[in-house]
This record gives C-alpha cells, structure tokens and sequence, in this order.
C-alpha cells in the first residue's frame, strides 16, 4: 500500500521532542514532514513533552458560531433561546472530543473564560459572579462539570464495547470511571445518575 505522504506527517512527543531529527522517506521515495502539530479526526494535536491537545481552533470556531447566530437573532431572541442555541449548536464545537483528550487546569480555564465572555455579552455584565448565577438559572453546568459529565458517558461506553483493541483498555476505563464517581459521590454507580446529581446539586437554591 503506498502512503499518501501529502496526508501523512510525523510529531515527536516526550523529553526530547525538540530534539534534531532525521528526515522519514517512505518506499516510493517521498519524504514525510515532521510537524509541530496537526489534525487528527477534528482534534488538533502539539508537539511537546507529553502528550496534549490544543483548544485553540475549537474556541475560534466556537465564537464563530455563537456570533453568526447571534448577529441573526440579536436583541429579539430571548435569553432562553439564545441559550438554547447556544447549548445546542455552539457548546458542542467547543466540546469536542474533551472527554477523550488530556486537558490541563489551564485548559479548563481558557475554556470556561470562553463561556463566561459569551454569558457576559449576553447579559450585559462585567460581574463574573453575575455569570454564574444566570447559570445557575438557566441550569447551564460550567464547562469543567460538563466535560466531568461528557468523560463518565465515554468511558461507560468503551469499558462495555466489544471492540478487540477498546478490551486492552477496559480495566483501566472502568478505574477511571470509578475515580469520577467517588469524587462526586459514592454512591454514584453509572454516568445517568453522575447528571442528575450534578444538576441536583448546581441548581439547588442552597448553594
């Protein structure tokens, strides 16, 4: 099978991932490049010394849908629909794949301001405590519980596929899960009851 060396690239992670290297030439005599980050299934990967994903085309993207709705519907929309477009067609750009990648605190961050900027456009507020409580309202979770919620429902589905190579990994999902459940609650046995007691507790008047 000849390669696509047009479609193909090579990226080095670990310790020495800045380190020179040696130019890949493949069968046919094509050279492959060496990158400092690509796109893979939608998801864009970088260079560095673990293995990471950028958020940063998923936040340009993401703006970019929220306002060309936006800029359609303006002011004569109500906030619940502009949310609702929000959650519904925006949110998942935002989101994807996070229940997958390794993310770090800053990544929660970056995407969790991403969030409050639209809040605070659409409420005409510059109070990040105004931003959470117009979320705890409309009952829109911040971004780390969603992906918290949107990791538990992954890794139930791959500990249960039957997929030979997801098998290698079953034992260590089904760990993974366990961990998320124990750190909300114990009782807490699949990714169904993770939400409801997720959105239990966010909304609840108390907090």
């Amino acid at each position: 099978m000849q390669l696509n060396v047009k479609k193909s690239m090579c990226m080095r992670f670990g310790p020495m991932f800045d380190s020179e290297v040696v130019e890949l030439v493949s069968l046919c005599g094509s050279v492959l490049k060496w990158v400092d980050s690509c796109r893979y299934l939608g998801v864009f990967f970088v260079s560095g010394r673990s293995f990471k994903c950028s958020i940063s085309n998923a936040k340009s993207r993401f703006y970019r849908a929220f306002n060309a709705i936006f800029s359609k519907i303006g002011r004569s929309a109500s906030e619940e629909t502009v949310l609702t477009l929000l959650k519904s067609k925006c949110l998942p750009i935002l989101l994807y794949a996070t229940e997958a990648c390794p993310l770090l605190s800053r990544d929660f961050s970056s995407l969790e301001f991403s969030l409050t900027r639209l809040f605070m456009k659409l409420f005409c507020t510059g109070s990040a405590a105004v931003v959470v409580e117009c979320q705890r309202n409309f009952a829109f979770l911040p971004i780390k519980l969603q992906v918290r919620i949107r990791t538990a429902r992954f890794l139930q589905m791959f500990a249960v596929s039957e997929n030979s190579l997801c098998s290698l990994f079953t034992l260590k999902a089904s760990l993974q899960l366990h961990n998320i459940f124990e750190s909300v609650d114990s009782s807490i046995t699949t990714a169904c009851q993770l939400r409801n007691f997720i959105y239990e507790q966010f909304t609840s008047p108390s907090r």
